[in-house]
């Protein structure tokens, strides 16, 4: 391509090398920018899964100070059914700012690819523990609250603690 400066008689091009360095550049530029752009994605999706305990920590916390209680399922829904499990969960903890997309860690695809085929309404990938209803129960031990069902972000499992702190386990169900 020329470029002539009017006036000046001088005109500039670009050679063919110019423009070969210059598509070479980009196409490196291309290259590398890839890889960088799933990195930034699963930060992001770490981020926010964990910006998803934090608000579960919160919505519970502000049912345990309602109700004075750890919120109380029966056990028949436990063994029977995921789904009942988490629609429980979901409708208890709702007035306290907890959803369906809440309970559902961003890194999860298994989770939506399984939701999408059986058509499930309620699912989730944090799994609550089991308390009774004394209100100090929940505080008590240094238990985790909730603990996500796989490693989803390849350091292990993420544990919300009762103090609100998310710590990290490589095998937090110890096989099971």
């Amino acid at each position: 391509m020329m470029v002539c400066r009017p006036g000046s008689g001088a005109c500039s091009a670009f050679t063919l090398v110019e423009g070969l360095v210059t598509v070479g550049l980009l196409t490196l530029l291309a290259t590398a920018s890839v890889p960088l752009y799933k990195t930034f994605e699963q930060r992001a999706d770490k981020a926010k899964c964990l910006s998803h305990l934090r608000t579960i920590h919160s919505g519970i916390l502000g049912y345990v100070n309602d109700h004075g209680h750890w919120p109380q399922m029966s056990e028949d829904k436990v063994v029977k059914d995921e789904e009942e499990f988490f629609e429980f969960w979901i409708t208890t903890t709702d007035p306290y700012g907890l959803n369906q997309d809440t309970w559902v860690c961003p890194s999860d695809r298994a989770l939506e690819r399984k939701r999408n085929a059986e058509k499930t309404e309620f699912f989730g990938s944090y799994v609550p523990t089991g308390f009774d209803k004394q209100a100090g129960s929940p505080f008590r031990w240094n238990q985790p609250w909730v603990i996500e069902r796989g490693d989803f972000h390849g350091k292990g499992s993420h544990m919300l603690m009762p103090d609100g702190s998310i710590q990290q386990a490589l095998n937090p169900f110890y096989g099971r």
